[in-house]
C-alpha cells in the first residue's frame, strides 16, 4: 500500500500552449508589417497644407512654375487639346501620347515631369471609360492628370 493515491501520480494529458502563441506572435508581426508597408505605399501622395510664414521668416518661392496643359473631353468621348488661342481636335489617344512626348522632348515642357500639370475638362456626360482611358495614357508617359470641375455658370457665361 501505498500513501500517494495511483491517480494522482499518473501523468494527465495537457495541451502544450507555446508553439500556438509562438505561431500567433508571427502572425501578428507579418500583418503588422504588412500594415505598415502598405500605409506607406498609398500615403506618398499626400496635399500638405501650406504653412504660414513667422514674421521675419524668409519666404520660400517655388523657382519654377508649373506648366498647365489643358484636355478636354466631350460628351461624345472625343478629346480637344485646348490653348489660348485654339483647340485642336486629337483623334484618338495615341495623337495626345505623341504631342505630349514631342513637347517634351523639344523643350516646350520643363524636364522635371511633376512640374507639368495636365488638366482635364471633362463633359458631365462624357463616358467614364474615356476618361479613364486618357488618364492611363497620360499616365504611361510619366505626367499626372488633374480632372477639374467648372461649375455650369462659368460654362454658361464662357459660351455667350
Amino acid at each position: 500500500m501505498s500513501l500517494i493515491d495511483q491517480d494522482k501520480l499518473k501523468s494527465r494529458p495537457h495541451f502544450n500552449f507555446a508553439p500556438m502563441i509562438d505561431f500567433l506572435f508571427l502572425m501578428l508581426a507579418f500583418f503588422a508589417t504588412l500594415a505598415v508597408s502598405r500605409a506607406s505605399l498609398y500615403d506618398t501622395k499626400l496635399s500638405l497644407a501650406q504653412l504660414i510664414p513667422e514674421k521675419d521668416a524668409v519666404k520660400i518661392t517655388q523657382t519654377e512654375e508649373p506648366f498647365q496643359i489643358n484636355l478636354s473631353i466631350s460628351n461624345d468621348g472625343s478629346y480637344k487639346w485646348v490653348t489660348e488661342v485654339q483647340s485642336y481636335n486629337m483623334e484618338n489617344l495615341e495623337k495626345i501620347k505623341k504631342e505630349i512626348k514631342y513637347q517634351y522632348n523639344i523643350g516646350l515642357l520643363p524636364k522635371d515631369k511633376n512640374q507639368t500639370q495636365i488638366l482635364l475638362h471633362i463633359d458631365k456626360s462624357a463616358s467614364w471609360e474615356q476618361v479613364a482611358k486618357l488618364i492611363f495614357a497620360i499616365r504611361e508617359e510619366g505626367f499626372e492628370a488633374y480632372p477639374i470641375y467648372e461649375p455650369e455658370e462659368a460654362v454658361l457665361f464662357s459660351e455667350k
